[in-house]
């Protein structure tokens, strides 16, 4: 931990190597230290290491402190781009939206979880993955103009799909059901296709 004014005033030699040793710890350190170094400029980057050791940069105008995070945790504690996990409630402050994944239905996840969700591009709709399976979730009726009219659903099972225990299901047909995928209806359930 080290810091300097970074000012080296003219001097004999050895005291201007100790100030120029001090002025390289400043800088090999980050200039770390309790609160705000005493000199600063804009934009200079620091460690406060009375703040849970956070990475500090000065603002534009020099007058105030921007806490980037803290030093000693991987990506300043921030999610990284992919493979990220979230523990506790993650709130989004905004009024815009949420972009969620969108991929056809051949691109979906290999090794999806219950709770996952997505904008299948294949069949123009939202889904979630619960129970071992992709289903379609939100939307509603639709029709032309306001009207809430048609539900619609594919003609074509393509994925193996069990409908919930006590339970019941309804599907317009005919259906077809792809070679190698099965509709499993439990005893307790129900399933009409009309």
């Amino acid at each position: 931990m080290a810091r300097a004014d970074y000012s080296i005033a003219n001097q004999s030699g050895a005291n201007f190597r100790s100030e120029l040793n001090d002025t390289l710890a400043a800088i090999q350190s980050v200039n770390s230290g309790s609160g705000t170094p005493t000199d600063t400029v804009a934009f200079q980057l620091f460690v406060d290491t009375n703040d849970s050791n956070n990475l500090k940069a000065r603002n534009a105008a020099n007058n105030g402190n921007v806490t980037l995070g803290p030093i000693t945790t991987t990506n300043f504690g921030l999610a990284p781009l992919s493979g990220a996990t979230f523990t506790g409630d993650v709130v989004l402050n905004t009024t815009t939206a949420l972009r969620l994944p969108v991929g056809t239905t051949a691109q979906r996840s290999g090794s999806a979880a219950n709770g996952d969700i997505r904008y299948n591009s294949t069949t123009s709709s939202f889904e979630g993955y619960a129970g071992g399976a992709w289903g379609s979730i939100g939307g509603g009726a639709t029709g032309g103009g306001s009207d809430s009219v048609f539900y619609e659903n594919s003609l074509t099972v393509t994925t193996s799909y069990t409908i919930t225990a006590n339970s019941g299901a309804h599907a317009v047909g005919p259906l077809t059901i792809n070679s190698g995928a099965t509709v499993t209806v439990p005893s307790t359930s129900h399933l009409v296709i009309s």
